[in-house]
Formats: structure tokens, C-alpha cells, sequence
């Protein structure tokens, strides 16, 4: 009767596998899917095995409750449970064993395996039946025959105990023979199952390995027929996989010459002969001629145990690209070859190995050598390369062969033959063993002198100033930015910065002409350079102004020393194409011990503070510069925003100051003065903010209404006595001379107010003249041909020659204050004022002395015939009503 297997499984794949491998044996098998069916099961049928599915179970068969009820009953009626799990289940396993179960099964199956360990238990079962079956003891005779049996029966009865005693013993051997037997099998389905799980392992190892190879593998049976194709081999041939095997009924493969292969030159059908092929190369066929590639295939034979053919496989390596690289290859060496020699590159080679070297004849030409005179050592290259470069060619290079560096490339000088250096670009690249260490090197050389030298040229030009060759701003910025960075990292001596800007300079420039100015340039650049050390750096910032970088100095002074040998060289005349010209300078000195600067930005703007502070002071002098310079700075910006304000407010004002005739005293005009009225400060002076105004240019819209005002003024005034012949005095700024609408607007006034035009008196300085050259001319000869007269303003203090007399229309010359008030202390000043006086006369011009201020000073003038003055003598600056009033009882 074949044996009852219980299986307890919801895995339907287990399921399926297990009753297929039992039936193939001859057993019944039943299923439960969970262990209550089980027990149900096992109530109502008797079996001779359970195969419990831990993994696959129920869960509730999981529960320890369950299990044991289940082992428990297979216990009592003596049915072998075998458990099956995963090999990582080992815990579950173990736990199982612990409750009862007789043995375990590990998952994936095994088929030979699992017969085997089936097959075992139910032997073990079988015999475990039997055993129960006898007597624990060999039945003994009788010892008395007294027992009424029959002799027949009694013979019976030995024979029946023989040969259950032969029965027992036989059991009791093959007891002995299963145990054997048992441990055979488990040794042998240990055995087994390692080899299967190796053999698994390595399966997988293998196909994974197959399935990732670039090249494509193509393997056939002894019949020709695909047996496998990993995919890079479907990439490679696609639809035409079939066409490179034996079955192929037109193959896919030409020879290199583009010749179709027939079936039996194909590679696998060349080794299914039993014939290796090594790295044959072939096409592959395309529609398109371009697409066609190129492929080495090797294949081989497949043999079995006995050395008989079941098969070949082949692997086809495209080596399409690599075709193309190495004809590239050629092609870029041949280009290569042809540019070197077009190009003119010196070509080199180093064999590291013996220590020679190899340099082309264009390489020598490059130094001036012939071809013989140049041998094949080192020492030809580099005892060559200039001092200073030495140290970091050979850095470099030795850097590349320890491939700490991944190319190598470096410029450097190296000696002509005529003594002179040349300026060389080196390239190499190396050649490198199995073991990493470099073979030989090759490269060129590549002359780039001119470069160099353009480069040079370049940086200087970038760097330094075109007309005096000194350093620019940008440089001088850069050493400066150095010289701060090095002091703020650590401790270093004091430096200082000195800036220098020439006064009057565009007088000097305007005056003798760009080219005389520019020559004036060069030359203070010249003298400059003599003051400074040589470690100093000088610049010319820009127009005028120059710049000195003082470093490591000993001590603060040391600065100031500089400077005042700087004013020492302007004390020397400068000759010029012929001209001898004087100039002066203004400085401004900043020490870095006052304040620890952080850009050069700041210490240039603080020396410029300096400077302006220094002209303001009288202008040919030197000032060190001081914080509370900023606030005299913040003190001229406040007064530049009041400006703005006191112009939109009106805050600004005109008074009248009289011009009299000397001989008389009676009053023959006005000046029109400026005042302003701060809303903090109370009246301020011209003094105080013109020449900010004239900075700003807000002086054009303050002049404007002073013009204005003062038309309207006079215009009063005629009114009020027209019998009165009365003249306005307007000062015009630089600024408002270079105001295009200066004349309109004038005229335009003369007709508003219906003004005398010679009664309009605008007063001019000769700086102004000066700066505006002839501009100023042609805007004098406007105003005149209105009628309007000309008068020159502090005159006796500019610096230039009298030719503008007779070149502008100049109908008036006011004597300066400062001659005027020494006319009674110094000779030399009357005597000035007597020269203005009869040159003004021969020149037919009125003369109005400024600050006429005493008695003596009013007979001095009387008897040099001046005819005019003003001062206080005679009324100070008076408010409109006032001045009327003053007219008022003058004409009483």
C-alpha cells in the first residue's frame, strides 16, 4: 500500500511542486493550506509523513499553540513531521525541532535531494512500525512439556518462535542498515545541497558576468541552433542575430574586403567543426555603407566529458571605433608632422631610461646652432635656460614625471648663440611603463620672444603712464592695496603717501599751450624721480597730480623731509622749448601710524584732504593730514547742501557798496555785492562760500540773480534821479563766463529794465581770462558790442603778462586792496599803484582804487590823478534802503 503524505502549504507554486515530486514516487499525497485543516485532517486519515511549509503558511500556523498541538498529535501516533524553510530561517527552524518536528527541508528545492530525505523518513516510519510490532524479548521454551499441548503443537509453537526470533534479529539489522543508511543520506544530501547551492551561486556569477560583457556573446547547439544571445549581442546584430549562425541563410558577416561570408566561413559554424578562430575580423553587413562595422569575433567548440562536439560559442568585439581612432591616429600624426614643420616648433626626445636626448634640427636652428654643434646630453637643454628660470623648469618637469601635475608646460628664457635670451614655451607629454613609471618624454619648443615682449609692453603701457612713463593710478593703486595687506597681517615699518597737484597749472598750460604743459609734465616728472628712493614708487595719477609711495620709513618725519625736498626742486625754474616757466606745488601727506588703513581708496582720499586743505592754506606748501580735516570736509559739504537750499529758499541777498570820484567824493555808481542770509549762522559772507559755489557750479544760478537784481536796482534808482548819471558793477565768476546764455540774458535785462547800456559795468578777474582763454574773448566782445563796459577786478595780483589789455575789451582796471592798503608803509607799493595808474591812462582806461580806507590814502591817490574809489573811507556795503537814502541827501 504506497504511503500518505499530509502536505501543509498556501503557496501554490511549493504546492504544485511537491505533489509532482511525491506522485512521481508512488505516494498519496493530501494538501491542507493552514493547520486547522491540518488537524482535520489528521482526524479522519492516517499518514505516514507531514511536510510542514513554514514560510509559506498561514500565519496562524506560525502561532507556538498551534504548532505544538500539531507536533503533539503527530507525536502520539508516531508520523514523522518535517519541516520546509528558507536557509535564513534558522531561528523558526530551530524553534520548530524544539517543538517536536524530526526534521527540516531548505528551500529552493532540490529534487534528488528531497526524494532522498522522503524516502528516509518513511523508511524510518515503516520501521519504527515494525519495531512496535515485536516482542521487547526472544520468546523462550516452555521448561515444563507437563502442559497438556499437543506434541504437534508444541513443535508448532518452537518453529513459530524460530523464526520470529530470526524475524527480530533480521529487524535489528536493518535497524543497523538504516541507521547507516540514514547517515549516508544525510551526509549525502549535505553533500548535495552544498554542491546545489554552489552550483547556483556560480550559475548566477556566471550568467550575471555574461549578461554585462560589452562584447556580444553568441552560443549554439551541435545543431546549429541558438541557444543563447546575451543582450549586447541583440544590440550588435538586432533582427540579424540568426544570420551569424549556422542557420543563417544569408549571413550577416563580409570579409574585411566586403566580400559576403558563406554559411560555413561564419565563425560558430567554423569552431561547430571543431576549428578555434582567433580574433578574425569581419563587416557587418548594412543598408547603409556608412553604418557598416567593423568586428573581430573568436570563437570556439563546445566539448563534453568525452571530448564529442555539442555545440560553439563565439564573442564578437566591435572594434568600428577603434578603427577609426587609429586612422585618425595616422591622420593627426601626418597633420601633426606637416603643422611642426609649418609652425617652425623645435621637437625634442628624452629617453629616461639611458639618459640621452634627441633634439631636432629645427631645435638648434632655434639657438642658432648648426646641427653637429648640439650633442644628445641634458646638459644641452638646460645649462641653457636662464638662472632665474632654471629652478622652475625643473620643477615643473619633475612634478610631471611623478605625475603630481597631469601635463607639462612652462615658459622660460634661454641663451642664443648671439648672448642674447630668448623667450621659449616648452610642452611635453610621457610615455609610462606597467608600473607607472615614466619611459621617455616627448614634446617642442616653441618661440614666443615676441610675445613676451608685446606682453611686456602691454603690462607697462596698463601700468605707467604714457607721457611721463611713471607709474598710473593703477599701479600705484595695486603697490599700495600690497603695502596695506602686508602691514595689517603683521608688524611692519610706517609708510606714507604723498599727494602732489601743481598750482596754476592751467594757466601755465592755457597761457603757453598743451605741448609747452606737456613738456612741463615731464620735465617735474624728471625732478620728481630725483627726491624719491629707488624703492619708492612714483605716479602720476592724472592731469596735474602725482603721487609718492614712501615705504619703510624710520620714523613719521621722514616724510615730511620728502616733501620739502620735493618744494625745494620747484624752487628752480623749468626750461622748456625755450620757455623758462616756475611752478609750485600743493602736498598732502598721510602717515599709515595715524590710522590703520584698509583699502587704498582711503589713504588716497585722505591725502587728497590733505592737499586741498594744504592750497587752501595759500597754495606751495605741504599739509599732513589730520581727522579733523573730515571735518572741515563734512563743514564744505554742509555748506554745498545749505547752498542748494538757500537758492530755492532765497535766501540770498544784493548789497550796494558806492564808487566815488575822488576829486568830488559824489557818488558815480555801485557794486553789487553778494550776501546770504542762514537761517542758523545769520548774514554769511562771500567769503565763506564762493568758492565752493564756484566748485559746484551753483555760483551760475547765484550770479544770475544777482545780475538781476542789480538791473532792477539801478533801474530804481534812475527813476528815482534821473537827473543822475549812476553806474552798476556786477561780478561775473569763471563759471558764468562760461555760461552760453550769459549774453542773451543780459541784453534781455538791459531791455527789461530800459538800462543806459554803458551804465552796466561787468568786473571780471584775470584768472578768469585766463582759464577761459579765447572763449572769454569772444563772450568780452559780445557784451561790449551791447554796449556794456568791461572792468578787470583785483588787478596787479595774477600771473600773466598785460597782453590781454590790448587783446580784450577792457574799459576799467581796479587797483587790488592788497597795493592799496600799503600805499602809505612801502615805496615799492606806491609805486606799483603809479604804474597801474599811467598805464591805464595811456591805454585810455578808468582806474578805481579798492579799499580806500583813510585820509592818507585819499590824498595819496589824488595826487597819482586816480580818479576813482571805494572803500570804507567813504560807506561800507549798504542795504538797498540805505544806499537810497545815502542818494536821497547827495542830491538834496
Amino acid at each position: 500500500m504506497p504511503p500518505h503524505i499530509l502536505v501543509i502549504t498556501d503557496d501554490d507554486d511549493n504546492r504544485a511542486l511537491l505533489i509532482r515530486l511525491l506522485q512521481s514516487q508512488g505516494q498519496q499525497v493530501a494538501v491542507a493550506v493552514d493547520g486547522q485543516e491540518a488537524l482535520e485532517l489528521l482526524s479522519r486519515q492516517v499518514f505516514d509523513l507531514i511536510l510542514l511549509d513554514l514560510d509559506a503558511a498561514d500565519p496562524d500556523m506560525r502561532e507556538v499553540e498551534t504548532l505544538r498541538q500539531l507536533c503533539q498529535y503527530a507525536t502520539v501516533h508516531s508520523i514523522p513531521v518535517a519541516v520546509i524553510a528558507d536557509a535564513g530561517d534558522l531561528d523558526l527552524i530551530a524553534r520548530c525541532i524544539e517543538l517536536g518536528a524530526d526534521y527540516y527541508l531548505l528551500k529552493p528545492f532540490n529534487e534528488t535531494l528531497l526524494r532522498a530525505r522522503v524516502h528516509a523518513l518513511l523508511e524510518r516510519k515503516a520501521w519504527r512500525d515494525r519495531q512496535r510490532a515485536l516482542p521487547e524479548e526472544s520468546p523462550r521454551a516452555p521448561a515444563d512439556a507437563a502442559t497438556g499441548v499437543a506434541p504437534f503443537a508444541s513443535d508448532l509453537l518452537l518453529a513459530l518462535l524460530d523464526a520470529l526470533g530470526r524475524a527480530w534479529r533480521d529487524q535489528r539489522r536493518i535497524a543497523t542498515e538504516l541507521q547507516t543508511l540514514e547517515a549516508r543520506i544525510a551526509e549525502y544530501s549535505a553533500t548535495v545541497e552544498d554542491t546545489a547551492l554552489a552550483l547556483r551561486h556560480q550559475t548566477i556569477t556566471l550568467h550575471a558576468i555574461l549578461e554585462s560583457l560589452s562584447d556580444a556573446v553568441v552560443m549554439i547547439d551541435r545543431e546549429g541552433n541558438l541557444v543563447h544571445a546575451n543582450p549586447a549581442a541583440h544590440t550588435l546584430f538586432g533582427d540579424r542575430l540568426l544570420d551569424v549562425t549556422p542557420q543563417a541563410t544569408a549571413p550577416a558577416l563580409l570579409d574585411t574586403d566586403g566580400v559576403p561570408c558563406t554559411t560555413d566561413q561564419l565563425p560558430l559554424a567554423v569552431a561547430l567543426r571543431g576549428v578555434e578562430v582567433d580574433s578574425s575580423e569581419f563587416l557587418l553587413a548594412s543598408v547603409d555603407p556608412d553604418a557598416v562595422r567593423r568586428i573581430r569575433a573568436t570563437a570556439r567548440p563546445l566539448r563534453d566529458s568525452n571530448g564529442d562536439t555539442i555545440g560553439a560559442v563565439a564573442i564578437f568585439h566591435d572594434i568600428t571605433a577603434l578603427v577609426q581612432m587609429a586612422e585618425a591616429l595616422r591622420a593627426g600624426e601626418e597633420r601633426y608632422a606637416l603643422t611642426v614643420q609649418a609652425t617652425g616648433d623645435g621637437v625634442w626626445e628624452w629617453e629616461l631610461r639611458t639618459g640621452t636626448m634627441t633634439f631636432s634640427q629645427r631645435w638648434k636652428e632655434m639657438l642658432g646652432f648648426q646641427d653637429q654643434e648640439i650633442g644628445n646630453r641634458p646638459s644641452e637643454w638646460f645649462d641653457r635656460v636662464h638662472p632665474d628660470d632654471r629652478d622652475g623648469l625643473d620643477v615643473r618637469l619633475t612634478a610631471y614625471l611623478r605625475r603630481l601635475i597631469t601635463s607639462f608646460e612652462h615658459e622660460y628664457r634661454i641663451l642664443h648663440r648671439d648672448g642674447a635670451y630668448r623667450w621659449m614655451r616648452c610642452r611635453g607629454i610621457a610615455v609610462w611603463d606597467v608600473n607607472g613609471n615614466a619611459t621617455h618624454i616627448v614634446g617642442s619648443q616653441t618661440d614666443i620672444t615676441d610675445r613676451k615682449l608685446a606682453e611686456q609692453r602691454l603690462w607697462h603701457n596698463a601700468f605707467h603712464d604714457s607721457l611721463t612713463g611713471l607709474a598710473n593710478r593703477a599701479r600705484f593703486m595695486d603697490r599700495l592695496g600690497h603695502v596695506i595687506a602686508r602691514t595689517r597681517r603683521s608688524a611692519s615699518p610706517i609708510y606714507a603717501v604723498l599727494i602732489l597737484d601743481l598750482d596754476r597749472f592751467k594757466l601755465i598750460n592755457d597761457s603757453l599751450g598743451h605741448l609747452i604743459g606737456d613738456q612741463l609734465l615731464i620735465a617735474i616728472a624728471r625732478r620728481l624721480e630725483q627726491s624719491v628712493r629707488p624703492g619708492d614708487t612714483l605716479a602720476r595719477l592724472g592731469g596735474d597730480e602725482f603721487a609718492v609711495l614712501l615705504e619703510d620709513l624710520s620714523e613719521p618725519h621722514a616724510a615730511v623731509n620728502v616733501a620739502e625736498r620735493i618744494m625745494h626742486l620747484f624752487e628752480e625754474p623749468f626750461h622748456v622749448n625755450g620757455h623758462e616757466v616756475f611752478s609750485s606745488a600743493s602736498i598732502g601727506i598721510v602717515l599709515s601710524d595715524d590710522l590703520r588703513y584698509h583699502s587704498p581708496s582711503d589713504m588716497l582720499r585722505d591725502a587728497d584732504t590733505a592737499m586741498y586743505h594744504a592750497k587752501m592754506e595759500g597754495r606751495a606748501r605741504y599739509a599732513v593730514f589730520h581727522p579733523t580735516m573730515h571735518d572741515r570736509a563734512r563743514l564744505r559739504l554742509q555748506i554745498e547742501t545749505d547752498l542748494r537750499r538757500g537758492i530755492e529758499r532765497n535766501e540770498f541777498f544784493v548789497v550796494y557798496q558806492p564808487i566815488v570820484e575822488l576829486s568830488t567824493q559824489r557818488t558815480v555808481g555801485f557794486e553789487a555785492l553778494l550776501r546770504w542770509r542762514h537761517p542758523q549762522r545769520g548774514i554769511v559772507t562771500p567769503a565763506e562760500f564762493i568758492a565752493i559755489a564756484e566748485e559746484t557750479g551753483l555760483i551760475v544760478p547765484i550770479g544770475q540773480m544777482v545780475l538781476h537784481e542789480a538791473c532792477r536796482q539801478l533801474s530804481a534808482w534812475k527813476q528815482r534821479h534821473p537827473e543822475r548819471t549812476l553806474s552798476m558793477n556786477i561780478n561775473l565768476s569763471p563759471r558764468q563766463i562760461a555760461d552760453p546764455d550769459l549774453v542773451h540774458r543780459t541784453a534781455a535785462l538791459i531791455d527789461e529794465y530800459r538800462l543806459d547800456t554803458d551804465a552796466l559795468r561787468l568786473e571780471i578777474t584775470e584768472t578768469a581770462i585766463i582759464e577761459h582763454g579765447d572763449a572769454a574773448g569772444r563772450v568780452l566782445q559780445q557784451l561790449r558790442a551791447l554796449g556794456v563796459q568791461i572792468c578787470i577786478d583785483d588787478f596787479g595780483t595774477g600771473y600773466s603778462s598785460l597782453s590781454y589789455l590790448h587783446r580784450f575789451p577792457i574799459a576799467t582796471i581796479k587797483i587790488d586792496r592788497s597795493f592799496v592798503s600799503q600805499i602809505h608803509r612801502s615805496h615799492e607799493n606806491t609805486e606799483i599803484v603809479r604804474s597801474i595808474i599811467s598805464l591805464a591812462r595811456s591805454l585810455g582806461m578808468a582806474v578805481i582804487a579798492e579799499g580806500t580806507e583813510t585820509e592818507d590814502q585819499l590824498i595819496r591817490l589824488r595826487s597819482m590823478s586816480c580818479a576813482y574809489g571805494q572803500g570804507w573811507l567813504f560807506a561800507h556795503a549798504l542795504e538797498p534802503a540805505e544806499a537810497t537814502a545815502m542818494l536821497d541827501r547827495e542830491t538834496e
